[in-house]
């Protein structure tokens, strides 16, 4: 990358050139290209253009929707461990704090088991075979 413009410079026309190219598996492949060089060369300026541009392509997009899946996924497994951790205080008076995180993380299915079973939970110790 010799020449009179800088390496961002280059980079960030670079990527404002791939933006240009109809949505195909072509286009997936420079933006993944530009992305790995854009790493290396990029300063504040491009990193914040190539944001824009990335965010508009399908595969920015793609990564857009999972990361906003998994993370109504966590949420709602969160959510789920809370409810839990409050059904069992009320049962019990309480539980202890080792309890507590290791119910936090625990996997989705697990918990709504230990929902599911919460009446036949005689003391809070059986709550150890979960685990």
């Amino acid at each position: 990358m010799r020449g009179n413009k800088s390496r961002s410079k280059r980079t960030l026309e670079s990527i404002e050139l791939a933006d240009t190219i109809p949505e195909s598996n072509e286009k997936t492949q420079c933006i993944t290209l530009l992305y790995a060089l854009f790493d290396k060369f990029g300063d504040e300026a491009s990193k914040r253009k190539f944001k824009e541009v990335f965010s508009m392509t399908e595969i920015g997009k793609m990564i857009r929707d999972e990361a906003i899946k998994e993370g109504m996924k966590e949420g709602k497994a969160e959510g789920k461990s809370d409810i839990l951790i409050r059904q069992l205080i009320k049962k019990f008076k309480s539980v202890p704090n080792e309890y507590k995180e290791k119910i936090k993380k625990l996997p989705e299915e697990t918990i709504d088991i230990i929902a599911t079973d919460i009446f036949e939970i005689e003391k809070i110790e059986d709550v150890e075979k979960y685990f």
